[in-house]
């Protein structure tokens, strides 16, 4: 038996690919640790892996504090991992050196991990819950480019003097450290994904629970007319009352039987009056729901997206950041749903789009298609596979 253990910054997001994994690992006998913020112990806990409290100063969406000098998305997202590592490390350093690791598995943008894999000369698998080449680099591009990455790589440069391991920027960091890279897209969907190294990046498609832990007592029973529309933004970027009431505009008076997941960060008493064709609810168990969905309005959040698709559910995307827009056109080329822009959005469109995308053949053909190849793919056990045999090469090569 080996023993793992699994990181992952703080957001749904980039949790949730990692539950099944968690999940098959341990039921073929391995130990699993997982190092997380408190409010995810429920869900790591009922996978059988060992929940680990670490404090942090992330969360989903942002910075627990913003930076006082003006910044765009990305290199706010960015500050923020990167000063994550100079909280963690001193947290975790020794705890984790006494605990005789033998492998670690982080989502890449999980700084603190790959530090303590260098640090620890601990053999490491990368998981990308999102695209491989992360766009916040393309988003750096241009003037600002390295006005946004300097003081990054300094900070870099500082923890790797502290901890003496040889420098290197934000970008090598990132993008080339891991011999394998696990991916939880079909290869189909990664732009230029047929381009990217057999050898080193392996997409497995969504890695999704049979069941994920839920808590609530959502009606699943109402579920029981057609047609049926979903809408969510997700749990980072779901603070948008006027979106949510947009939505009641759009389909109070309309055939379609709506459920709507708002989020925890709004107070309800900002809502319009609740339609009766909708059921609204702070937190929907969506593996549950979209069985039984005929189009889902999403945010465009890769985990969302690929849960959708992973049932065979066609997409109207309304992005809110950047990954998001990119998401959001990815899914307009391979023909699998529509994009809007939340900027110039009405009720009139909103509700146009979503029956163009319930009654076009095309893209119920194409869905069902990109359906069969998620299908195709292997997901957690196949990712649980290929960790098996490279942490048996590893093994086997620090025996000789």
């Amino acid at each position: 038996m080996a023993k793992y253990l699994l990181f992952s910054p703080p957001a749904h997001g980039h949790v949730n690919p990692t539950l099944a994994l968690a999940q098959e690992l341990v039921a073929r006998g391995e130990q699993v640790i997982y190092y997380l913020p408190e409010t995810f112990r429920s869900l790591v806990e009922a996978t059988g892996a060992t929940f680990r409290l670490y404090r942090t100063t992330m969360r989903a969406g942002g910075p627990a504090a913003q930076p006082n000098k003006k910044e765009d998305p990305a290199g706010r997202m960015m500050n923020m991992v990167v000063q994550e590592c100079f909280n963690v490390l001193p947290q975790l350093l020794q705890e984790i050196r006494a605990e005789q690791i033998d492998y670690i598995l982080y989502d890449r943008m999980f700084l603190p991990a790959i530090f303590l894999s260098l640090i620890l000369d601990i053999p490491a698998v990368s998981l990308n819950p999102t695209y491989v080449l992360n766009n916040l680099f393309q988003e750096m591009q241009g003037d600002g480019r390295e006005q946004i990455l300097t003081p990054l790589n300094e900070d870099l440069a500082r923890l790797c003097d502290l901890y003496q391991l040889p420098p290197f920027t934000l970008p090598e960091l990132l993008l080339e450290r891991a011999d394998l890279n696990i991916v939880f897209l079909p290869r189909s969907f990664h732009p230029g994904g047929e381009d990217l190294d057999e050898q080193r990046y392996l997409f497995v498609g969504p890695s999704l629970q049979t069941h994920r832990y839920y808590n609530g007592d959502f009606p699943l029973d109402r579920l029981d007319k057609h047609p049926q529309l979903y809408i969510s933004l997700g749990t980072a970027f779901n603070h948008q009352i006027e979106f949510y009431n947009l939505c009641f505009d759009a389909f109070a008076q309309s055939k379609w039987q709506v459920v709507l997941a708002f989020g925890q960060t709004i107070d309800p008493a900002g809502l319009k009056e609740i339609p009766a064709n909708f059921i609204i609810s702070p937190h929907v168990p969506q593996l549950e729901v979209l069985p039984h969905v005929d189009v889902f309005v999403s945010h465009g959040g890769m985990n969302s997206t690929m849960e959708s698709l992973s049932f065979g559910v066609p997409l109207v995307v309304v992005p809110q950041i950047g990954e998001q827009e990119m998401t959001a056109r990815r899914v307009q080329e391979l023909g699998l749903g529509l994009a809007l822009d939340r900027e110039t959005l009405s009720a009139e469109t909103l509700l146009a789009t979503v029956e163009q995308v319930a009654s076009d053949l095309n893209i119920h053909i194409r869905t069902q298609a990109m359906q069969q190849k998620i299908h195709q793919t292997g997901g957690a056990m196949q990712a649980v596979d290929a960790i098996m045999r490279y942490t048996w090469s590893t093994r086997r090569v620090r025996e000789e």
